[in-house]
């Protein structure tokens, strides 16, 4: 492995040209606030259809991309089939061969042809970021399943991404206690459910899915099988005995049930079957009788808590889907909670909620955080 750290990993722009609605002209977005500052909270704003979902998937697609030495198709219709072509352009600090760099890294996709970019840095839009060069990584599409490496010469890529493909199957470290650097996306879809699980003879202790590191997860959404399951994550958790179970109750005992003395996360698992413990009015039940709202929070912290390094970005598709305004305003928070408690991490969620909208004015400072948005189409209702 390489002798590579990386200290920050932040996007700055992404154009995406002839994928989903975005078909006229290649069409960017900005990811920094007025001070050409990346974002740590950037909320994505459009009615349905016009693109927040697309814009979320991309950034996980070339997230997954940047992990993997050889894949065999991009995992987007619109660029493995068709003329689509995307680039994100991210921020990157990091340790190599003996000093520290600033660059801007450009990771492509898609319908390219050879030298052919997005979005251009010259010496001037790299002096704006304070970055001293120009890095790109990806894959262009010669011909229909087959794809191409761009900048194969370049070491530095070439040492990221051997270092990233060398530490898959490594942990990240104890739940919200990350010791890992190296970058990571987080994605969940708009369907944050937590359904009875199909069958309780099939459980036992083993590795949850998604435990080990990788540049992108992707949390399909309503999965009924043990090894997907939270119920899963916490039996896990509790058995490394490691301090994880703890901190991971206590974070859905905060975030969920705002330290409820009747509404609680037990501290012990079910043995038979072996499942978490919820406590409710003197009664328990499973996770999967929790509220819309309470699975959807429980989804969030529960992964980001397991599966996040020093450098993630969480990804959520329509922050306030099933959420009451209250709700709505409490995931808002938590979130900035997040950001606040492990720096290094950039949250960028969907959303058209109106009150969610009124509750984050870009332009008032708030510590630690640097708030950005963008509306995909104007005259959001």
């Amino acid at each position: 492995m390489s002798d590579i750290t990386v200290y920050e990993f932040q996007p700055l722009w992404l154009t995406l040209d002839r994928v989903g609605p975005f078909q006229g002209s290649p069409y960017e977005i900005d990811f920094t606030d007025d001070q050409d500052r990346p974002c740590n909270v950037f909320l994505l704003m459009s009615e349905n259809g016009q693109g927040k979902t697309t814009v979320l998937e991309c950034l996980a697609l070339l997230m997954r991309q940047l992990g993997t030495l050889s894949p065999q198709h991009f995992g987007h219709e619109d660029l493995d089939d068709g003329k689509g072509r995307v680039q994100l352009d991210v921020l990157t600090r990091l340790f190599w061969q003996g000093r520290d760099h600033r660059i801007v890294l450009s990771m492509v996709a898609g319908n390219l042809g050879e030298g052919t970019f997005l979005k251009v840095w010259d010496d001037e839009s790299l002096t704006q970021y304070a970055a001293e060069a120009w890095h790109r990584t990806g894959f262009r599409q010669r011909a229909p399943g087959r794809l191409v490496e761009i900048d194969r010469q370049d070491d530095l890529v070439q040492d990221l991404r051997r270092t990233l493909d060398d530490s898959m199957g490594l942990t990240p470290g104890a739940f919200a206690n990350a010791t890992l650097s190296l970058p990571t996306s987080l994605y969940f879809s708009a369907y944050r459910d937590i359904p009875r699980l199909q069958d309780a003879t099939e459980r036992s202790i083993v590795q949850p899915e998604h435990w080990a590191y990788h540049t992108a997860h992707e949390f399909a959404p309503h999965g009924t099988h043990w090894t997907a399951s939270l119920d899963n994550l916490l039996v896990w958790l509790a058995w490394l005995s490691d301090g994880s179970f703890e901190a991971a109750v206590k974070t859905v005992n905060e975030t969920v049930f705002d330290k409820s003395p009747d509404r609680y996360l037990d501290t012990q698992i079910r043995r038979v079957p072996p499942e978490a413990i919820v406590h409710s009015a003197g009664q328990t039940h499973r996770l999967d009788r929790l509220s819309s709202g309470e699975k959807n929070l429980a989804q969030l912290f529960l992964r980001i808590g397991a599966h996040s390094t020093r450098n993630t970005w969480v990804l959520v598709d329509e922050l306030d889907v099933h959420l009451h305004v209250r709700w709505q305003h409490k995931a808002l928070n938590l979130m900035k909670a997040q950001v606040r408690r492990q720096p290094g991490t950039t949250v960028i969620a969907a959303t058209h909620s109106v009150e969610i909208l009124e509750a984050f004015p870009v332009d008032i400072a708030e510590p630690d955080l640097v708030k950005g948005g963008w509306i995909i189409e104007p005259g959001l209702r």
